[in-house]
């Protein structure tokens, strides 16, 4: 998001000058390891073996095949009378409860690559649950955007309805305070943090300079829709597997520019710097360098500022996509089996 106002006239009109440094980028090594490459294909071939003949032919994804049935059991649990779709995958000694980022839908969330392999590989050692935050997603719809409070309690409400007693909370991006909030309000249900992509407060202050700017966040209800943002959130999802009119289609199915300016709005009233001293147990921040959603310095500063957090920083430009870094992985199981 640190670059959405720029991003809206800037990377549309130089293309050929993106791609270049993209390519420096990846001469430098920083995009994608080899060992991430032969990963997504283990991934890929694991899917050849269960997908139906001739699926795995046609790579492309498709508005189809994102608003199909996740492919996985979606379960309801109740808080506050509405209904909260979550689901799970994996049967490792782990649990981990996954806090999704700013918006959230379990049919896609089986679909697609980034989101979809990089739970697969957590659940490789792990039992993983994952949710639609409250009115969005599979879940009930809300009037207005719930506050952090009430997502909160949905989290709980997840867990008690997957009969989880305590996991590792794994928060990306915007599930990041929502992790930090529930691990300071219920520290005996949390055995660790895992906290991809996020900060604990986005906007800046006079307290906070290095936070973003408003007019940055105010620009994404601005760009959504128009294909702007998958440079942003999703540059692993190339065009021979996503056209550029799949994708706008793909970000008007999951949310309207009214619903992502409320999102922004409440965004910039999120603030949880004042929890992380009562927040003790054990914390792997892990943040992009070249992240273009989240700069590095807010995963830096909440890494700082959080006790007894391990700050990982991984080469490349993604946001979200773990399961490209194999080395990552490794890393989140290592620390999460030790807890």
């Amino acid at each position: 998001m640190e670059y959405f106002s720029a991003i809206v006239d800037w990377i549309t009109n130089r293309e050929s000058l993106l791609s270049g440094a993209a390519a420096l980028i990846v001469l430098l090594g920083v995009v994608v390891s080899a060992a991430g490459f032969v990963y997504r294909r283990v991934i890929a071939a694991r899917h050849a073996d269960v997908d139906p003949p001739g699926q795995m032919e046609d790579s492309r994804i498709t508005l189809k095949t994102l608003s199909a049935p996740a492919t996985f059991p979606v379960h309801f649990a109740d808080s506050d009378g509405l209904r909260i779709a979550y689901a799970s995958m994996g049967q490792g000694p782990v649990e981990i409860m996954a806090i999704p980022g700013i918006i959230s839908h379990l049919n896609i969330t089986s679909r697609l690559p980034p989101i979809r392999d990089t739970m697969e590989a957590l659940g490789q050692f792990s039992r993983i649950v994952f949710f639609d935050k409250r009115g969005q997603g599979l879940s009930d719809p809300s009037v207005n955007v719930p506050t952090l409070e009430e997502r909160v309690h949905d989290i709980q409400a997840v867990m008690d309805a997957a009969g989880m007693e305590q996991a590792v909370l794994y928060g990306i991006s915007e599930g990041g305070p929502m992790c930090l909030r529930f691990a300071h309000d219920h520290p005996e249900r949390v055995k660790g943090l895992v906290l991809l992509g996020t900060a604990a407060r986005w906007l800046q202050s006079e307290d906070f300079p290095m936070g973003m700017e408003e007019r940055v966040l105010d620009a994404m209800p601005q760009a959504w829709g128009t294909g702007v943002l998958r440079k942003v959130f999703f540059p692993s999802i190339t065009r021979e597997q996503m056209d550029d009119e799949t994708y706008c289609g793909f970000e008007r199915l999951i949310a309207t520019r009214q619903s992502v300016r409320q999102l922004v709005d409440y965004m910039k009233q999120t603030d949880v710097r004042s929890l992380l001293p009562g927040i003790r147990c054990p914390a792997l921040v892990i943040h992009f360098s070249g992240d273009l959603a989240i700069p590095l310095r807010l995963g830096r500063a909440l890494a700082t500022a959080l006790p007894n957090a391990q700050f990982l920083e991984v080469a490349g430009i993604d946001h979200a996509d773990l399961s490209q870094s194999p080395e990552t992985i490794e890393r989140i199981r290592r620390f999460a089996i030790a807890l």
